[in-house]
């Protein structure tokens, strides 16, 4: 119940939070549910009263709600490459009709967010990452969650170009998706968040690790949401140096260091006139020190370039407590809406 709880602050949807009103609310309804014919009228009269619409109410439950508010298209294939079929899947803002054809669609063009998963760019997918998406389905954004070659199949800078890739088929997908794409928004978290800020800050013609990957026309995209994200990688290669004795992972052994650590910084693509970026960082961060957020949003400052920095104090690596995830969030709406 705390985590439900939990997750309703931070969705930021009305209704009761407090578990043992929640369960009250239950048992309430539970006892009002059957009363007997002659408490309440005729049958006609019951059935009468059932066919009338029944109003939102303060203390609706949104949460409950929420699984109508979108429907899922499921790996869908956004660019091949080396014989590998990268996949996304699109959260879509319809209405749940309860009758063929099912769904419909909300009218009007909407935002959307390509979300982009963490895991050190050797682990973890998009499904593992769908609940991190429910605050941006609630408002009833496009969602689109992607899935990108993992250092183990491919090296450095591959997972960037899967990450264009996929924000080029979302500005190609727009119409029939009903984006809007003055406002397409793209987040990530830890690695994500690092493909995030290289997804929304390249523009053509920029180089990768010695000419391997030389960008192509790009799309400009609204906002950044970096979450705990690498910006600096000469830095964190030595810091992680350090602390696992080992190389980076993502690395190929073969291409000249400090090229690769160069071109796959985000802080060096900071430029007048760039996209506005919110950051999200715990200051005990050990994986990715806060030092990383704080040089990025001191130079996009001094380019004069939107942004903010959210420290959470005595914090890790993402370990926010709903309390401070709503902070996060309020932080991020306001970004977002100003």
């Amino acid at each position: 119940m705390k985590y439900l709880a939990g997750l309703l602050l931070v969705l930021g949807l009305v209704g009761c939070v407090d578990g043992s009103s929640l369960s009250g609310n239950i048992a309430t309804t539970s006892s009002k549910s059957s009363p007997s014919t002659a408490e309440s009228g005729s049958a006609d009269s019951q059935r009468a009263k059932s066919d009338q619409p029944i109003a939102p109410a303060a203390d609706d439950d949104a949460l409950a709600a929420l699984a109508w508010k979108a429907r899922l298209e499921q790996d869908l294939v956004y660019h091949s490459v080396d014989g590998v079929d990268l996949k996304l899947d699109v959260f879509v803002p319809d209405a749940w009709l309860g009758e063929p054809p099912w769904w419909a669609t909300t009218g009007g063009k909407k935002p959307a967010l390509l979300y982009i998963h963490g895991g050190g760019f050797v682990g973890g997918d998009k499904e593992s990452r769908q609940l991190r998406l429910l605050p941006f389905i609630s408002r009833e954004w496009v969602v689109i969650n992607i899935d990108y070659r993992l250092a183990k199949s491919a090296k450095a800078p591959a997972a960037v170009a899967d990450c264009l890739a996929a924000l080029r088929w979302v500005f190609d997908n727009a119409e029939k998706y009903q984006i809007d794409t003055d406002r397409v928004v793209v987040s990530g978290e830890s690695a994500g968040g690092h493909l995030a800020l290289m997804t929304g800050m390249l523009r053509e013609g920029d180089s990768l690790c010695g000419d391997k990957y030389v960008v192509g026309p790009t799309n400009q995209v609204a906002a950044i949401i970096n979450w705990y994200g690498i910006t600096d990688f000469t830095l964190h290669a030595a810091h992680q140096r350090k602390v696992t004795q080992e190389p980076h992972a993502w690395f190929d052994p073969h291409d000249d260091h400090a090229e690769l650590t160069r071109s796959l910084s985000p802080v060096n693509y900071v430029r007048k006139g760039g996209v506005p970026v919110i950051s999200i960082h715990g200051s005990d961060d050990p994986a990715v020190l806060a030092e990383q957020p704080e040089m990025l949003h001191r130079k996009l400052s001094t380019f004069a370039v939107k942004q903010k920095l959210v420290m959470i104090n005595g914090k890790k690596h993402g370990d926010f407590s709903p309390h401070e995830r709503t902070r996060i969030f309020k932080e991020i709406w306001d970004f977002l809406e100003e």
